[in-house]
């Protein structure tokens, strides 16, 4: 353990964890309470200290500074938490119904077995912050809209973690979308941008392009009424490519379009046949692309129904 933060925690005396919780809770006392100076703001400087067992319910705690601070078995019920640096620190079985966080640094904050029902993170830096078995929503969550985009599907993929322990399956769903739009922003960055690691150039283009295909297709497998527009996409691509080709003799436009749609769906009646070999070759790969969409409109919607 860093020397600071030993000290930090060792000057927590049990009379003066007293008078802070005190102060916290609207009691202060005789104990001058520890201040800083962050910012050219003044901050009450809690570093280190271990609360347990107590209620905070309702109180308002504005600019305090908790990093490195040992909480558990808290109540936080309707608590705001404004301008807060809660970095680093370990919540365990704390409640925080219809809490507030407003603008708190929560960077690399530990959450376990904490409940947040009707709970708010307004515009809360959440990096690295890790939530184990806690009943915590999507819905509770605002992310901050500057975010750093591989900052942010750091942040979505350790709530969809926690909400699969949980058994949230639709926060689930929902934060693993989240979690690949952000990753192809990042990609964005690298090949347009010259941001990050990892490549840029052809590469990281082409990397790219693979994820904005995917989010359209059937956005990451979590949109499977995306596959139905790109079914429709491709069957009127392939007739247009089929009359543009006199593919099929004497047959109008909308004669193309149902040839390309029972290839799409590999029925094959029989009664179109598309003569020449650009155009049977168009219609071998189209039932390929068919065969395809098929099989990942099925994974999809097996995936939605077997998470409901």
């Amino acid at each position: 353990m860093n020397d600071s933060v030993a000290l930090l925690r060792a000057r927590w005396t049990p009379g003066l964890t007293e008078a802070a919780i005190g102060f916290l809770q609207g009691n202060p006392g005789e104990i001058e309470i520890p201040t800083m100076e962050l910012g050219g703001e003044m901050l009450l400087d809690l570093r280190g200290i271990r609360i347990q067992g107590t209620q905070l319910d309702g109180m308002v705690l504005r600019r305090v500074n908790l990093r490195w601070a040992t909480i558990h078995d808290v109540g936080f019920k309707g608590a705001k938490l404004i301008d807060c640096n809660l970095s680093q620190a370990s919540f365990l079985e704390c409640y925080f119904r219809r809490a507030v966080f407003q603008n708190c640094d929560i960077v690399n904050a530990k959450f376990e077995s904490c409940d947040f029902p009707s709970a708010r993170l307004d515009a809360s830096r959440l990096d690295y912050a890790r939530f184990r078995n806690c009943e915590i929503g999507l819905a509770s969550i605002a992310f901050r809209e500057d975010g750093n985009a591989q900052v942010l599907a750091r942040v979505c993929h350790n709530l969809k973690q926690n909400a699969m322990s949980m058994g949230h399956l639709g926060d689930v769903s929902e934060l693993s979308y989240m979690e690949k739009t952000y990753e192809r922003h990042v990609l964005f960055n690298q090949a347009f941008r010259g941001n990050g690691t990892g490549g840029g150039g052809f590469k990281a283009v082409v990397r790219w392009l693979d994820a904005l295909m995917l989010n359209w297709i059937w956005g990451y497998g979590e949109r499977p009424w995306r596959l139905f527009m790109t079914a429709l996409a491709v069957i009127f691509a392939f007739a247009t490519l089929q009359y543009s080709l006199d593919g099929i003799p004497n047959a109008g436009f909308w004669d193309t379009v149902y040839f390309s749609g029972i290839t799409f769906l590999t029925i094959g009646y029989g009664d179109l046949v598309p003569l020449g070999g650009v155009p049977r070759m168009l219609s071998v790969f189209e039932g390929i692309v068919g065969i395809t969409v098929i099989g990942m409109l099925i994974a999809s919607a097996t995936k939605k129904i077997m998470n409901r």
